[in-house]
């Protein structure tokens, strides 16, 4: 996962948690309020990966009792004949793992953890015959994460009444207090990057936008998001283009666009 989208993960986290008091917001820590981030999330991680476990120990207890409890072992103590299971029994137990294998999908994939190094070897080694497979995981760099997340967060925080007016301006008069809280963040996020941050292009402003309904919403959601974005995404190369004329004059070079292609690219 690149550093970027972790970082886009992050900010979506922190958006609830900023102060609705003005004088509270005036005064925001943004570099705090990251950090009390990553600790819940790494503390969501560590609970994931016990569940995890519980439910594989659950598992495997289960098919032990089954094992002893059965006619054919009633008289035996230690060498425990094999059994035929029903489908249904070895469905249960399949859905057992499954849930404990997502919960540590999820840990392992969650931005805190991804801000834990650059590259990371991590092993697997299996307990009943001590197999083990390793493989480099890539992690996004800490700093550069901290630093776009605080970034983005800023950029929202300096144009937010701004940004709401361009949203509700969307071709169908979305109103924006109507929204589900998560999507109007997104949102919110997504216009930061699409109008302000000039070193993303506008069309991966968008597309990162529908990953993040993707992976804390739903398809619906992406739907929603990506055609309120479609609608902006001229306005918001008119924004660039004026920002760019009142701060260096005259027109926006091409050199400059694909300037910020090749700074995401990187």
């Amino acid at each position: 996962m690149s550093a970027r989208r972790v970082a886009r993960e992050l900010a979506v986290i922190v958006m609830p948690q900023l102060p609705k008091n003005e004088e509270k917001l005036s005064n925001l820590d943004i570099t705090e309020l990251v950090d009390r981030a990553v600790h819940m999330l790494v503390d969501y991680a560590r609970q994931n990966l016990k569940d995890a476990g519980a439910l594989v120990v659950k598992s495997h207890n289960d098919l032990l009792e089954s094992e002893v409890t059965h006619a054919d072992n009633e008289h035996e103590i230690r060498d425990l004949k094999p059994i035929t299971m029903t489908s249904a029994d070895l469905k249960e137990n399949f859905q057992l793992v499954e849930r404990a294998i997502n919960l540590v999908t999820e840990a392992i994939d969650i931005p805190s953890v991804a801000l834990s190094a650059t590259t990371e070897p991590f092993k697997v080694v299996c307990k009943r015959c001590g197999s083990a497979t390793e493989v480099n995981l890539e992690r996004a760099h800490r700093e550069e994460v901290r630093l776009f997340v605080q970034r983005l967060v800023g950029v929202y925080l300096e144009n937010r009444d701004i940004i709401d007016e361009f949203i509700k301006r969307a071709r169908a008069k979305f109103r924006i207090e109507r929204m589900v809280s998560i999507d109007r963040d997104i949102l919110r996020l997504a216009c930061a990057e699409a109008f302000y941050m000039t070193d993303v292009p506008v069309n991966v402003a968008i597309s990162e936008a529908v990953e993040l309904s993707h992976r804390f919403a739903d398809e619906k959601a992406a739907k929603f998001i990506n055609g309120i974005l479609a609608d902006l995404a001229e306005e918001a190369e008119a924004v660039r283009r004026a920002t760019w004329k009142k701060a260096h004059g005259g027109t926006m070079p091409a050199a400059a666009q694909n300037k910020a292609t090749e700074n995401h690219e990187q």
